[in-house]
């Protein structure tokens, strides 16, 4: 695998030393799956169309499908390129011979890869096409999958990702503990943690205080949580919880925003615990500032989460928040600071919690306070992208001695 990618290497240093005398841009491409579902790494490709600097960058995302959707005409109305490779079945192995046949015509000096099948089916085709600098990105725990055909399916397939590892120029993961799970005593130089960023202009303007006056005296609590319904989440231990809440705030509800396959079931345990009443399920909302902005306590209890998003969409709008402490959640929340950490499938302990800190609005507003100035400080777009920039440009450098910085 090493061998032809040395061999093709020198035509790329001849391009590159070319390509530098004239000024000409570093040419980058991006390798997904698909850009019809909308999830934090379709965001984070909308802040490289708009952040990347178009003069240095030429910047193209491809992907294994592709529908037309809104997500991706907002993509490259902010400048970004889309490939569509036109399969509608992911695991096709023809994709692999599609991307090499793609990447040879088009020689990027960068590839970067994302997630499971994109790391494997790209980091393979750019190997083969030669391209000088591969880097694949791990966003999600080994154990994340959302149902346990594909957990099986992906303990599988690590084995030979983790080979892949031994060989890509850098692997960037998006949390320290996704990195533990992956680091081996052969790839330990190679991986990098890059946080993800919080895009704060999405909420700013409808992020509102909040006091210890204006929660004094308040009894009709809205508690929320926003994710994929699907088992990892564990809402299920967030509907047990809050039945144990309501014995002591009756007038408390519970909104659940996403979807998933798992609709059914929540409903019914909802209704099983004798909380249909108090139980809203919003279903899946592009919008999800304008249901944050209804709630007065955001709770997080899955079992397993990379780096979550969400947690910093909530703490942009000012909330306070519970969250279990697994996988890249310590990394961003400080217990009882910027927020209060739980142990994961413990329903008992997460509504102690919960109805401790309903107690307690002063406890409530603090958490609050601090954990929205910590996310405008740390996950800014500008800190994400200069932090790309920096591993493109360097790795490059190694590579072929090409410097743009």
């Amino acid at each position: 695998m090493q061998a032809p990618h040395n061999r093709a290497i020198s035509a790329y240093e001849q391009a590159a030393s070319s390509a530098h005398s004239r000024q000409d841009r570093i040419k980058l491409i991006h390798i997904y799956k698909d850009f019809d579902i909308y999830n934090g790494l379709i965001e984070e490709f909308f802040v490289f169309a708009r952040m990347l600097d178009p003069e240095k960058y030429d910047f193209t995302v491809c992907v294994f499908n592709y529908k037309g959707s809104s997500f991706g005409q907002r993509f490259q109305n902010l400048g970004g390129k889309l490939h569509n490779l036109n399969f509608w079945w992911e695991d096709n192995p023809l994709i692999i011979y599609s991307l090499y046949r793609y990447l040879k015509q088009s020689k990027p000096h960068i590839v970067q890869t994302h997630i499971l099948k994109p790391n494997l089916y790209g980091r393979i085709a750019a190997f083969l096409a030669g391209v000088p600098v591969i880097i694949s990105t791990e966003l999600t725990l080994k154990n994340q999958a959302h149902s346990v055909p594909n957990r099986l399916r992906d303990l599988l397939l690590h084995p030979l990702s983790t080979i892949l590892n031994n060989f890509t120029d850098v692997v960037l993961c998006a949390s320290d503990a996704i990195r533990q799970q992956w680091q081996t005593k052969k790839n330990a130089s190679r991986l990098k943690v890059l946080h993800p960023y919080f895009d704060s202009e999405k909420v700013q303007h409808s992020a509102r205080s909040r006091d210890k006056a204006a929660l004094a005296g308040k009894d009709d609590w809205v508690i929320g949580t926003v994710g994929r319904l699907s088992e990892e989440k564990r809402h299920i231990d967030l509907l047990k919880a809050f039945r144990n809440v309501q014995k002591v705030f009756p007038k408390a509800t519970l909104l659940i925003v996403g979807d998933g396959d798992m609709r059914g079931k929540l409903i019914s345990v909802a209704s099983q615990l004798g909380l249909a009443g108090s139980v809203t399920f919003a279903g899946f909302q592009t919008k999800v500032s304008e249901y944050l902005e209804k709630m007065d306590l955001f709770v997080l209890p899955s079992r397993t989460e990379g780096f979550p998003l969400v947690l910093l969409e909530a703490m942009t709008m000012g909330l306070p928040l519970v969250a279990t402490s697994v996988g890249g959640i310590p990394e961003l929340v400080v217990n009882d600071e910027t927020g209060v950490l739980v142990r994961h499938s413990r329903p008992e302990e997460l509504s102690e919690v919960i109805a401790h800190l309903l107690s307690d609005p002063e406890k409530m507003c603090a958490l609050a306070h601090k954990g929205k100035a910590h996310v405008l400080s740390t996950y800014s777009a500008e800190r994400f992208i200069h932090e790309h920039e920096v591993v493109y440009e360097s790795a490059l450098m190694a590579k072929l001695g090409y410097d743009r910085v």
